[in-house]
């Protein structure tokens, strides 16, 4: 049986090794927690602004988001 995809591990997105690492270190594993964080959480923990934007990009193309950039959407689509 196969892994949801919140499930899956963050090394599964397309997104730099630098930035996977990163990530590790500071404890988010998978996916589900990677879309807990916002941008600014991403920037506090040292992921540079192209990493935070191949982040989104990867998130948006499974379907989705960083945590208040999903916010802000569904507040701007009211």
């Amino acid at each position: 049986m196969s892994k949801s995809i919140g499930e899956q591990s963050v090394e599964k997105l397309l997104i730099s090794n630098k930035a996977i690492e990163k990530l590790k270190k500071n404890e988010i594993i998978n996916i589900s927690q990677l879309c807990e964080k916002s941008k600014v959480e991403l920037k506090k923990i040292g992921i540079g602004l192209r990493d935070v934007r191949d982040i989104k990009m990867s998130l948006q193309l499974a379907g989705l988001d960083l945590k208040n950039d999903k916010e802000n959407y569904e507040i701007k689509k009211i």
